[in-house]
């Protein structure tokens, strides 16, 4: 853990209002939606099979945003805003690999289940591709916090919008065979699976290879995996700038709200 920060740094420890405001709003969110989702468990549909499952892997997304919704981090970079144990970057990454995963197969049971309604069965085999790009994203994602090197959180970013387009063409086929319901929320899930790989590729992917390249002109010490851990564990760089936050918080709004809102919505797909 870090001392305190020294008198460079006090300042920006101390806090800047923008970024205090932005962590107020991100506890708001959480409260709202841990409670969003303790209603839909009382109040929401029928609980079958698929919706328990799907209310079952929401969960855990929603809990683990929570976490880190109060607690933010940015991983490589080792910033948080508050400097505790349940802030140490190895524990938010844990966290956050089961929550995705969890996240991951809610997008491969979206697709089964769509795929059921339009009789599609080769659609449901093939759906379970999507967990398996947020699966193996994970590797990457794991292997640039330990590293410190920011190409593979390019790639893993990469391995998202590939998952997501994968989506995006089943739901493409299902649209086309289906009617009623289904087609809409196709069309739906459509939408938004190009919006999620137009901002990542716009958006996420440059700001990594953006800050890869910083790195070599800059000459970052690349760790290997075993101190990389190490430094996962025990280090954290405790700051509330703003300056140090912004480009982030644009990943981590969107992630900690609508992530959890289209986790919740999955439960309310009609069957059959």
């Amino acid at each position: 853990m870090n001392p305190c920060p020294d008198d460079r740094d006090a300042r920006e420890f101390r806090g800047d209002e923008r970024a205090l405001s932005w962590w107020r709003v991100l506890c708001g969110v959480a409260f709202v939606n841990v409670a969003a989702w303790i209603a839909v468990s009382r109040l929401g549909p029928s609980a079958d099979r698929y919706g328990a499952w799907q209310l079952s892997l929401s969960a855990v997304y929603v809990l683990v945003c929570a976490y880190r919704s109060v607690l933010p981090r940015v991983d490589l970079e080792r910033l948080v805003v508050f400097d505790t144990r349940l802030s140490s970057i190895a524990i938010g990454r844990t966290a956050a690999t089961v929550a995705e995963i969890c996240f991951g197969l809610q997008l491969g049971l979206f697709v089964h289940q769509l795929g059921a309604n339009a009789g599609l069965v080769w659609v449901q085999d093939v759906a379970w591709v999507v967990p398996a790009f947020v699966a193996c994203a994970q590797v990457f994602c794991w292997h640039s916090i330990l590293t410190l090197n920011h190409a593979t959180q390019a790639v893993e970013s990469s391995l998202w919008a590939c998952g997501a387009s994968w989506m995006a063409g089943l739901l493409a086929v299902v649209a086309l065979e289906a009617g009623g319901a289904t087609r809409v929320i196709a069309g739906v899930g459509i939408a938004g699976a190009a919006v999620f790989v137009g901002y990542v590729l716009a958006v996420d992917v440059p700001m990594y290879v953006r800050r890869y390249r910083v790195g070599r002109a800059t000459g970052v010490e690349y760790l290997d995996l075993a101190r990389g851990a190490r430094d996962a564990w025990r280090r954290r760089v405790p700051s509330r700038a703003w300056s140090r936050w912004k480009d982030d918080a644009l990943w981590l709004t969107p992630y900690f709200s609508a992530g959890v809102w289209i986790s919740l919505a999955f439960v309310f797909v009609p069957r059959g």
